[in-house]
């Protein structure tokens, strides 16, 4: 009897019952290629909102610092207008260093602030993305070292219970 290209295929996946063997190999295969899909979704969700999020911050940062620099700007030419001859060189001085002030204190505290770590942001997407390759890594060790057919002085009839 000759068995065609569909018959060998069948034949290891059904035992002698007929009813369906569990592949674990396949399974694993099938649930890495599912999770690797909603990986790649996230992070087009993620980098889509982290693109969003820099632009709307660069687009308010310029309409701030443009609003400010006319309003510096405004007011040092109504302080230098009103200012008596006498006080104009000491008050405007006074103004410029304390804008040299907030200036310094501005570019220390942008320095110093870290990305965001919410739900959505890349710092989030990246360690949800290693919890998941280490619990991989872990369940992949576990059927290694667990596996029955492996164990010496095992039995057909240990493995069926």
């Amino acid at each position: 009897m000759e068995m065609g290209p569909e018959e060998p295929a069948q034949a290891g996946r059904t035992n002698g019952s007929g009813a369906s063997e569990p592949r674990p190999a396949r399974e694993m295969s099938l649930h890495l290629l599912r999770m690797l899909e909603t990986r790649l979704e996230a992070a087009g969700m993620v980098l889509q909102a982290e693109g969003n999020r820099i632009a709307t911050r660069v687009q308010l940062q310029l309409i701030g610092a443009a609003a400010i620099l006319i309003a510096i700007w405004g007011g040092i030419v109504l302080l230098a207008v009103a200012l008596p001859p006498n006080l104009r060189v000491p008050v405007l001085s006074g103004v410029v260093g304390a804008f040299v002030i907030g200036a310094a204190w501005a570019l220390i505290k942008a320095r110093s602030m870290i990305a965001g770590r919410e739900v959505g942001s890349l710092h989030w997407f990246v360690e949800s993305l290693k919890k998941d390759l280490e619990v991989l890594s872990r369940s992949l060790a576990e059927s290694h070292t667990e596996s029955p057919a492996e164990k010496p002085g095992s039995s057909p009839s240990d493995i069926a219970a």
